[in-house]
């Protein structure tokens, strides 16, 4: 009787989940392909772009994603303040537009127009904020020492770097450190001055616990802590270099400082490009968008100033 019981459940079970059984419809709605640009500038130095696009998720075409017929425009007021052409045309890589005319100007508001046959067209708008100055620095302990490989020398230097923040507004900043290293060829009388951005560091300031994001060997941070009051870090970055290398000597000469002041556009972008990159190795962590001011298309247009310090280094 139980045998029988059994079979029978399983069968009503059998005929609820065939009449259940469903083809599963999935949205594969056409995106279109979009520009991408990017773009950082300041002040006194041309605007540079780069051009490409992104490819639809549906298309089975090889296409290039490659831009170099683009009408390029740097607009104020919306007047056009100059077309920007491309510097070369090659066809197989992705040609970079550069102002000839136009100089970014602090705090001036600067539209980016931009079209290209068959995708739509794109805008974006910033502008520079002006640059925070670093009013005082200084240097303290430096600690060396060889690295696995017996030829090349690792050091941390402990830097003090002060900044008086603008008062009753949201400020944005990006501080990076360098190294200028002084590289001597003594078979044909030659020297030669390298810059070499810092490759880590150690964060000494409890205000930017948890109020930072790292950026191509630097720090990207806001003055939620220290809005308006004269405000000093701390930070000890890490270098490298090679004292001697075939017939080339090296030895790091001075330090430098870089304190970019940025624009929100900026600090929002880079935060998020930050943020995705460290989620990577993160399989549980939730996705993170990758944020643009780029109207009807992807990537960055953003203005930012900056203020540098360079102080001797002995090791």
């Amino acid at each position: 009787m139980k045998k029988i019981l059994h079979i029978a459940v399983l069968l009503n079970l059998f005929l609820v989940v065939s009449t259940c059984e469903k083809e599963l419809q999935l949205n594969t709605e056409e995106v279109d392909s979009r520009l991408a640009i990017m773009c950082d500038f300041s002040p006194d130095e041309p605007f540079v772009l780069e051009l490409s696009k992104s490819k639809s998720i549906n298309s089975a075409k090889l296409e290039s994603n490659i831009i170099n017929n683009a009408d390029v425009q740097i607009c104020v007021n919306n007047e056009v303040i100059e077309t920007i052409l491309p510097l070369n045309s090659s066809s197989d890589a992705n040609t970079k537009y550069q102002s000839t005319v136009a100089l970014p100007e602090i705090k001036q508001i600067y539209t980016l127009k931009v079209e290209v046959d068959g995708l739509e067209p794109i805008t974006a708008t910033s502008s520079i904020p002006r640059a925070v100055e670093i009013s005082h620095s200084s240097i303290g302990e430096i600690n060396s020492f060889l690295t696995d490989d017996n030829e090349t020398v690792s050091y941390e230097v402990r830097l003090g770097v002060q900044m008086e923040d603008p008062v009753d507004e949201t400020n944005y900043y990006q501080i990076s450190f360098f190294q200028e290293v002084l590289t001597s060829t003594p078979s044909i009388q030659q020297n030669e001055i390298k810059v070499i951005p810092s490759e880590g560091y150690s964060l000494i300031d409890d205000d930017l616990t948890n109020n930072f994001n790292l950026i191509d060997g630097g720090i990207l941070f806001k003055d939620l802590s220290f809005n308006g009051t004269t405000k000093e870090f701390v930070f000890q970055p890490l270098f490298y270099f090679k004292p001697e290398n075939l017939n080339t000597t090296s030895t790091p000469i001075n330090i430098i400082i870089e304190l970019r002041s940025v624009s929100e556009e900026y600090y929002k972008y880079y935060t998020s490009v930050y943020r995705q990159s460290s989620q990577e190795n993160t399989p549980f962590s939730s996705p993170t968008v990758i944020y643009s001011n780029i109207k009807n298309g992807y990537g960055i247009f953003a203005g930012y100033s900056k203020s540098i310090v360079k102080t001797p280094i002995e090791l």
